[in-house]
C-alpha cells in the first residue's frame, strides 16, 4: 500500500528535441502506403474487402511475391488513403527510400522497409509518454534502487501516470549514429526509420511521490552536472530532463563524471534525428490542478472528436464496401446470365446439327464429316482429293455426280479449253479427270 506522507503533482511535458519512446513494434510496407510526404495505416482485410473484383483477382496473383504485393499497394495509394484508420508525415528522405524499394537489378532489398513505431494508445492512435520512461529516468535520479531489494515497497515511493497527449504530433524519420567529433566516423553509420513524437508537443500527467517537486529539481541538476553535453536548465516550477530511446548511455546509467564505455573510453558516438536534433529532451513543468484538469478535459474533447469522424468514416467505408458488393453481385448475376444463354445456345445447336444429320444419306454424312474436319477448304475440293484417293466405294458414282454439280454451279467445269497451253489450265484438267473417273465405272 501507499505509505503516508506521499504527495502528488501535476505536471506538463513540452518535448524540446525528437522523442521516441521504443515498443518493439514497427510498421511494414504491407499494411501501410507512403504518398504525398504521408504515412497512411490501413487494416489489410478491410483493404482488400473494398478492392472491386478486378482488383482483388490482381491482388490474388501477387500475394506470393512481397514486392510486387508492395507494388500493388503503392498503385493503389489513394484507395488506401481512403479506408486509412491513421495518417502520420514522413520526410522526404523516406518517402524517396519508400518509391525505391528495389535494388536496382529489380529484386528486392535484403532489409525490409520497417519503421520503428513510438508508443501510441491503439485506439486513438495518439502519442503517450509512458510513466514507466518517466519513472526509470527519475528512478536514476532520486537513486530509489541503490541496494537490491525483494520489497515492493520501494516501488510504492514513486507513481507516475502515462502521459497524455495535449497538443503535437508524431512524424517519422531517420536517425543517425553520428561520432561526437566531427573529424571521425562512427563505426557504424546505417541510418535507422523511426517514428518520433515532434518537437514542440505538449503531454500532462501526475506523479505520486515522497519527495518534493523542489528536491527533484535539485537532485536532476546534480546528475545533470555530472552529464557531458547536457542541455539541462530549470526554473522555478520547471526543468529539462531526457527520456526515451537514443539518449546515449551517459543518460542511463547511475555512476558519475565523464561516464565510460566497456572500454574504459569516453563514450564517443551518439544518435541525432536527420534534423540534426540530439533525442529525448523534454521540459517538466508543475502545473496547478485545475490547469491539468482543464488539459484532461480536452484530450477527452479530442478523442471524443477522433472517433466521432472515425464513426463517419466507417460509415463510409461500409457503403463503399456494400456498393462494392453489390457490384460483385451484379456482375456475377451477368456472368451466370451469360453462362446461361452460352450453354442454351450450344444445346440448340447441338439439336439442330442432330437433325440435320438424321435426314442426312451415308454419302451427305461423309462428306460433312470431311467439311467439319476442314473448314477452309472448298467443299469442291474436299470431296475430289476424297474421290482421287479412292474414298465412298460404295457411293462413288452418287459422290462423282454431286461433284460434278458443284463445280458447274462454281463455274468451275470446263469441258473443252481455249488455253495455249491447255496443259495448264487447272480448272479444265480438273474436268477431265473427273469425266475420266465417271466413265471408269
Amino acid at each position: 500500500m501507499i505509505r503516508d506522507g506521499l504527495k502528488t503533482f501535476h505536471l506538463k511535458i513540452t518535448t524540446l528535441s525528437p522523442l521516441h519512446i521504443g515498443t518493439g513494434e514497427v510498421y511494414e510496407p504491407s499494411n501501410f502506403v507512403i504518398n504525398d510526404g504521408k504515412l497512411s495505416l490501413f487494416d489489410e482485410v478491410l483493404f482488400y474487402q473494398s478492392l472491386n473484383m478486378a482488383d482483388k483477382k490482381l491482388f490474388n496473383q501477387k500475394i506470393n511475391s512481397w514486392m510486387n504485393l508492395i507494388d500493388f499497394y503503392r498503385s493503389k495509394s489513394k484507395e488506401a488513403k481512403v479506408i486509412a484508420k491513421f495518417e502520420c508525415e514522413v520526410s522526404k528522405k523516406v518517402e524517396t527510400t519508400y518509391k525505391k524499394l528495389k535494388n536496382d537489378d529489380g529484386s528486392k532489398k535484403k532489409n525490409q522497409f520497417q519503421i520503428a513505431e513510438t508508443f501510441k494508445n491503439p485506439n486513438t492512435h495518439r502519442a503517450v509518454i509512458a510513466g514507466s520512461s518517466i519513472k526509470g529516468m527519475l528512478d536514476t535520479i532520486l537513486k530509489i534502487y541503490e541496494k537490491r531489494v525483494k520489497s515492493h515497497e520501494p516501488r510504492q515511493r514513486l507513481i507516475l501516470s502515462d502521459a497524455l497527449l495535449l497538443e503535437g504530433k508524431t512524424e517519422i524519420g531517420y536517425a543517425y549514429r553520428k561520432h561526437k567529433n566531427p573529424t571521425k566516423t562512427a563505426r557504424s553509420e546505417i541510418p535507422q526509420m523511426v517514428e518520433i513524437i515532434s518537437k514542440g508537443s505538449t503531454f500532462v500527467l501526475t506523479i505520486t511521490t515522497e519527495h518534493s517537486f523542489k528536491k527533484i529539481q535539485e537532485m536532476m541538476k546534480v546528475y545533470h552536472n555530472d552529464r557531458r553535453d547536457s542541455q539541462y536548465t530549470q526554473t522555478a516550477n520547471s526543468f529539462v530532463a531526457r527520456v526515451g530511446k537514443f539518449c546515449g548511455k551517459e543518460y542511463m546509467v547511475y555512476n558519475g563524471k565523464n561516464v565510460l564505455n566497456s572500454y574504459d573510453k569516453p563514450i564517443a558516438t551518439h544518435t541525432l534525428y536527420e534534423s540534426g536534433d540530439s533525442f529525448g529532451w523534454i521540459d517538466i513543468e508543475q502545473i496547478t490542478k485545475e490547469e491539468y484538469s482543464s488539459a484532461i478535459e480536452s484530450i477527452a474533447c479530442q478523442e471524443k472528436e477522433y472517433y466521432a469522424l472515425l464513426e463517419e468514416r466507417q460509415k463510409d467505408i461500409v457503403k463503399m464496401i456494400t456498393s462494392q458488393k453489390e457490384e460483385q453481385k451484379r456482375l456475377r448475376a451477368e456472368k451466370e446470365r451469360a453462362k446461361e444463354l452460352e450453354e442454351r445456345l450450344e444445346r440448340e445447336a447441338k439439336e439442330k446439327r442432330e437433325a440435320q444429320l438424321a435426314q442426312m444419306s451415308p454419302l451427305e454424312k461423309k462428306i460433312d464429316e470431311l467439311v467439319q474436319n476442314d473448314k477452309n477448304t472448298p467443299k469442291s475440293t474436299l470431296l475430289f482429293n476424297a474421290l482421287k484417293n479412292n474414298q465412298f466405294e460404295n457411293e462413288r458414282l452418287e459422290a462423282l455426280e454431286l461433284l460434278k454439280s458443284l463445280l458447274i454451279k462454281e463455274k468451275k467445269w470446263k469441258e473443252t479449253s481455249k488455253s495455249k497451253k491447255p496443259e495448264k489450265d487447272k480448272v479444265y484438267k480438273r474436268t477431265l479427270e473427273v469425266i475420266k473417273m465417271i466413265k471408269e465405272l
